[in-house]
């Protein structure tokens, strides 16, 4: 009677920590920008909390659709082992991008192709 006790107050402790130790794995990409810097280029910055054994490769363009274009940044891991240090990464890097793109879609890829987050923005003219 004693272990069916822990073993139910096991399980009712591991039941109450799943929403919690799911939530470690959701990241997002704050402070996103767009920015149209000529009629060839625009300028996408954004940050978002990352491993301190990762960093972002070169962007790459995707498909345009009615003026919103998909770009997909890539993670690339820098180390076998990690200490899982979470840091803030920036990320700035210019696209090449038509006059007609309005709008970014963006999407933050992990090494094995999975998504880590996405986010939108419309293009600023400055």
């Amino acid at each position: 009677m004693f272990d069916a006790r822990i073993s139910l107050a096991l399980v009712s402790a591991l039941a109450l920590s799943a929403p919690a130790l799911a939530q470690d794995t959701n990241k997002r990409i704050d402070d996103l920008d767009a920015t149209r810097i000529n009629a060839n280029q625009i300028l996408i910055e954004f940050e978002y909390e990352g491993s301190a054994c990762e960093e972002v490769g070169p962007a790459e363009v995707g498909e345009l659709v009615d003026g919103t274009l998909a770009v997909t940044f890539p993670t690339i891991s820098t180390a076998e082992v990690c200490t899982m240090q979470v840091e803030e990464i920036d990320v700035e890097q210019a696209i090449p991008a038509e006059n007609i793109v309005s709008r970014i879609d963006v999407t933050l890829a992990a090494p094995d192709g999975s998504t880590i987050a996405t986010a939108s923005t419309d293009v600023d003219h400055d």
